[in-house]
């Protein structure tokens, strides 16, 4: 069993024509590309990621399931979308239910909104069959204000885990700083019972820190979605840090899973070359000198999904 823990379902109604608008002005300016050659190929490609075309990128990957997430932006400078954070939940709801032995759900909510998102989420979980939440801190917060310490118990009513984005690299609006994993840390420490996911691992710059996190918290758990650049320009960097999970001190190999941001890096490498590179690493690692196991790599690929999402 494969598992795909990180992808995005998209609507142009889930976000803002600011944040729309902003992100071709700057994407235009840092990438050198004319705007309207963004408007005519990076909008349609991020606004028509639905479900029926994510289940056709899964079965061409050779990966069985999804978890996907919508992102609630509105409390960001993006400023709140045409659609409500609950109709943006309920899309992706209506969407995955269209393929339930395919797809699964996390409920993107920023907790700044207070009982109206532990409403939602309990709705999420409770009728719409979603399996945890999704925050996004780079819209300006911090993972450890203490506002949020009831929205944390209910997930821990409700059994659910929290995934939470780690990396400075963020969309335009959005600020890096708040990814920062050491917050979630302080969370996990008050709250050992909350299952708290860290979303790619902390990126290029704080993965070390992560993976120190995930060895110093038994409640924290990390996956590996926005390495794929890192897979591509420096592998054996790649290979050394899975090395913490599989070969280094502790039982770490069952914290580690995989996923890939879809469809956001498709043009750097698909899904399934990415997955195709994971599944070769027994292979590839012995280049480095490193034996991993191919029981190690099924866990990541797709076990420690399934013991954590209670599959």
């Amino acid at each position: 069993m494969i598992i795909n823990m990180h992808s995005h379902l998209i609507h142009r109604n889930m976000w803002s024509e600011h944040f729309w608008d902003s992100s071709v002005k700057i994407f235009s300016k840092s990438m050198n590309i004319a705007a309207d050659l963004l408007i005519n190929t990076m909008l349609p490609q991020m606004t028509s990621a639905n479900a029926e075309r994510y289940v056709n990128a899964l079965d061409e990957a050779g990966i069985d399931k999804g978890l996907v997430t919508g992102i609630d932006f509105g409390l960001s400078a993006a400023g709140e979308a045409k659609w409500s954070v609950e109709e943006l939940n309920s899309w992706v709801a209506s969407e995955i239910a269209e393929y339930p032995d395919k797809l699964y759900g996390l409920c993107g909510v920023d907790p700044r909104r207070g009982e109206r998102a532990i409403k939602l989420v309990e709705k999420a979980i409770n009728e719409w069959g979603m399996k945890g939440v999704k925050f996004y801190p780079p819209c300006g917060f911090y993972p450890n204000d203490p506002g949020f310490f009831p929205f944390y118990e209910k997930c821990i009513e409700l059994d659910v885990p929290i995934f939470s984005h780690t990396a400075v690299y963020v969309p335009p609006l959005m600020e890096g700083i708040f990814g920062d994993p050491i917050y979630l840390d302080s969370v996990a420490a008050k709250f050992p019972d909350l299952k708290i996911v860290l979303v790619h691992l902390g990126g290029e710059s704080w993965v070390h820190q992560a993976i120190e996190i995930i060895m110093a918290r038994p409640n924290v758990f990390g996956e590996i979605s926005g390495q794929q650049v890192r897979m591509l320009t420096d592998p054996k960097k790649l290979v050394k840090i899975l090395k913490r999970f599989f070969l280094g001190p502790g039982l770490l190999n069952d914290k580690i899973m995989f996923g890939t941001d879809w469809p956001l890096l498709e043009g750097d490498i698909t899904d399934k070359q990415y997955l195709e590179r994971f599944k070769q690493l027994p292979e590839t690692a012995q280049e480095y000198g490193i034996n991993f196991k191919r029981s190690d790599i099924r866990k990541f690929l797709g076990k420690n999904a399934m013991k954590l999402l209670k599959l």
